[in-house]
C-alpha cells in the first residue's frame, strides 16, 4: 500500500489538555511539529472545556488539508462488556441489547451517547464504548470548520489495544492502561471479552494495582493468570506489582522528533498510529 501523501494530525483530548501531533507526509513517517494547551478540568462536564481549545489547537496546527485521528482520554469515555451479541436477531436489535447495558449502569444519561460495539469472536462476549454525542458532534463541527477532515475517533483502550495486540496473548490475558489520573483495565479468556473496569488514580497508582487485580482474578476467574500486560507510557516508571504477577511493559514506538525521555505527554497521541514492528 502506497503511503498517503496528506499530513495527519493526531489530538489526544483529555478533560484538562489536548496534545496534538502533526505527522508529515514521506515513506517514513515523522513528526513535523506537536503541541499541548492546558485548562481547567470540570468533573461535572469533563470534556467541555477542552472542547473550547480545539478552534485554538486546530489553527496552531495549520490543520487546514490534513487528516485527522483523535484519541479520547478514558475519562471520556465508558466501557461495558455486554452479553453474547450473536444473540442479536438484527442490528437493531443488537442495538437496543448493546445501550441497554449502558443503562443498567449509568441510567438515563446514557441515552445522549453515541455507542460502539467492537468485534468478538464466536459465541463470545462483546466490548462496547460510549461517548458523549454533544462531544462527538463538537469535535466534527470544530475539524470540519478548520478545513480538515476527520478519519478516525478511537477511545484511549482500544487504540492502546489495537497498537499492541500482534505482542498480546490472545487466548487470556490482561492489560492494565495506566493514564494521568486513571486507570484502566481489560481481561479477556478463552478467546472473549470477559471484564472492562476503570477506576481513578494518582501518584500511587502502581500500589492501586495489586488490590485491582486481586478482585479482578475473583470476579473473571483469573486466578491462574500470571503475567500482566501494562501500557503506562506518559508516567513516570514506578516500582510494580507484587507476585505472583509478572509484568510485561507495552510502549508506543517514537517517531523521529519526539523523545521518549521528554515528550511522555505525546504517548497517547502515538498509540492512534498502526502497529510497527
Amino acid at each position: 500500500m502506497l503511503p498517503s501523501w496528506r499530513d495527519r494530525l493526531i489530538l489526544a483530548i483529555y478533560p484538562d489538555r489536548i496534545c496534538w501531533l502533526r505527522v508529515g507526509r514521506g515513506m517514513v513517517a515523522s513528526v513535523a511539529a506537536h503541541g499541548t494547551v492546558s485548562c481547567a478540568a470540570e468533573p461535572d462536564s469533563p470534556w467541555q472545556n477542552a472542547i473550547k481549545l480545539l478552534p485554538e489547537v486546530l489553527k496552531s496546527a495549520n490543520a487546514a488539508g490534513t487528516s485527522v485521528t483523535v484519541v479520547l482520554s478514558n475519562r471520556l469515555v465508558r466501557y461495558v462488556v455486554t452479553s453474547n451479541p450473536d444473540a442479536a436477531r438484527n442490528q437493531e436489535e443488537l442495538d437496543l441489547l448493546t445501550r441497554h447495558a449502558f443503562e443498567r449502569v449509568h441510567g438515563e444519561a446514557s441515552k445522549t451517547w453515541m455507542i460502539r460495539l467492537s468485534e468478538a469472536a464466536p459465541g463470545k462476549q462483546a466490548l462496547a464504548s460510549a461517548i458523549d454525542q454533544r462531544l462527538v458532534d463538537a469535535l466534527h463541527g470544530a475539524i470540519v470548520a478548520a478545513g480538515a477532515k476527520i478519519v478516525s475517533l478511537q477511545p484511549y483502550l482500544m487504540a492502546a489495544f489495537n497498537h499492541f495486540k500482534r505482542t498480546l496473548p490472545r487466548r487470556d490475558g490482561v492489560l492494565v492502561l495506566a493514564e494521568p489520573q486513571r486507570l484502566c483495565h481489560l481481561a479477556w479468556k478463552d478467546g472473549g471479552w470477559c471484564a472492562v473496569q476503570q477506576m481513578n488514580s494518582g501518584e500511587d497508582w502502581a500500589g492501586a494495582l495489586p488490590g485491582m487485580l486481586d478482585r479482578l482474578a475473583m470476579t473473571a476467574g483469573l486466578q491462574d493468570m500470571q503475567i500482566l500486560q501494562l501500557c503506562a507510557p506518559e508516567l513516570p516508571d514506578a516500582a510494580m506489582v507484587d507476585r505472583p504477577w509478572q509484568v510485561k511493559h507495552h510502549r508506543p514506538t517514537w517517531l523521529k522528533g519526539l523523545s521518549p525521555h521528554q515528550d511522555k505527554a505525546y504517548a497517547g497521541a502515538l498509540l492512534a498510529l498502526s502497529w510497527t514492528p
